[in-house]
């Protein structure tokens, strides 16, 4: 091993060897034939040794060794390494080298073994494919509706991905696929993409937010590794509001000519989203306030739109009630036609008077009949 990986022209590295003696025991064994019936053999094993008589590192003229030279010599028993060191200079040029380690055994072949250096070279590794998911847009979808949207798949790699499988999986998420969610390729190559499209429903009683749909991606190199990542699909998930008039009524209840009065108009929001900036407007040919700020009402909420009139005429009066309001979708606008009813001016007295008439009458006819019949 040399430190560091690549040495650059006039410096210093180390080289890293380690010597092993992987030869744990040899056998002998003799064979002695007495007749032609009875044969004899013997076997002896015994423990090899290793009896190194130097250790040399040859720079062959362009690698420079400094130190470690001759560092070493001795005996290794079965099994025994040990690690060495030289110290070297890297020539002033640029490129690969090949010193080669030089180790005598006594007894035995001497070994000579190159150890690359690399200077100044820059070693390029295995080209491999890269997937990159992208998405068309980022649908925004109310609960309850079914959006299409597409996941493009493109390899931005140097090399082909192989058995190239994509599957959108949905988790505990309240969000379903409407047909495939997945798309296979047995091979994707360089620069080349792979289109998903998808067709999913989003669950009523979802809660507006923004989810992550996990992507996973399985493909293989071409030296056969099998690849397992990850992407996500966003969906933003955003309620609609809907307003809606729950109850209309005044105070007081019964308005008569000529009597200020309140007309108290409640505003519903039957949608899955807020309503914001809410604001009512009435035509009614009074004189008052006529138009009334509410502000913001949730889902599932109501909120009241109180004008301060002054009933002038009598009689049964048409008029419209118009709200507008705005959501993550833009603007709305609400108009419900009423009727308010005047009273003349007086007839509440009127009104009583009659009842206690009647009610008088009623009691003396009732005395005049338990004497009749007494």
């Amino acid at each position: 091993m040399v430190v560091p990986d690549v040495v650059m022209p006039g410096d210093i590295a180390l080289v890293h060897v380690t010597i092993e003696n992987a030869v744990a025991t040899s056998t002998r064994t003799e064979s002695v034939t007495h007749t032609n019936i009875l044969d004899k053999s013997t076997s002896e094993s015994r423990d090899v040794y290793l009896v190194i008589g130097s250790v040399f590192l040859d720079g062959r003229k362009d690698i420079r060794v400094l130190e470690g030279n001759s560092a070493f010599s001795g005996v290794l028993g079965p099994g025994q390494s040990m690690g060495l060191s030289f110290l070297i200079q890297a020539p002033e040029k640029s490129g690969i080298f090949f010193p080669q380690l030089r180790i005598r055994v006594r007894g035995g072949e001497s070994v000579i073994y190159p150890i690359p250096v690399n200077v100044n070279v820059p070693v390029y590794s295995m080209k491999k494919p890269t997937i990159q998911v992208s998405q068309s847009d980022l649908p925004m979808v109310a609960p309850g509706e079914t959006f299409e949207t597409e996941l493009s798949i493109t390899n931005i790699g140097e090399s082909a991905a192989q058995d190239l499988l994509v599957s959108v999986s949905m988790g505990d998420l309240m969000i379903s696929p409407v047909g495939p969610a997945s798309s296979a390729a047995p091979v994707l190559a360089p620069g080349s993409d792979l289109v998903l499209p998808l067709s999913l429903r989003v669950g009523k009683d979802i809660e507006p937010g923004l989810f992550d749909l996990p992507v996973a991606i399985t493909y293989t190199r071409v030296d056969g590794s099998a690849r397992h990542e990850t992407a996500v699909c966003a969906v933003d998930v955003r309620g609609a509001s809907s307003l809606a008039v729950s109850q209309v009524r005044t105070d007081p209840i019964t308005v008569s000519a000529g009597e200020p009065f309140d007309l108290i108009i409640r505003l519903e929001n039957t949608g899955t989203g807020r309503a914001n900036s809410v604001s009512a407007k009435i035509d009614l040919p009074l004189s008052g306030t006529r138009e009334a700020f509410v502000g913001s009402i949730r889902p599932g909420n109501d909120a009241p739109a109180v004008f301060r009139l002054n009933a002038e005429n009598d009689g049964d009066i048409p008029y419209a009630v118009t709200a507008r309001y705005s959501d993550d979708y833009g603007d709305h606008e609400l108009l419900q036609p009423m009727v308010l009813v005047v009273r003349p001016k007086g007839m509440d007295g009127a009104v009583i008077a009659v009842v206690i008439i009647l009610v008088i009458a009623g009691a003396g006819y009732y005395l005049y009949r338990r004497r009749v019949q007494g």
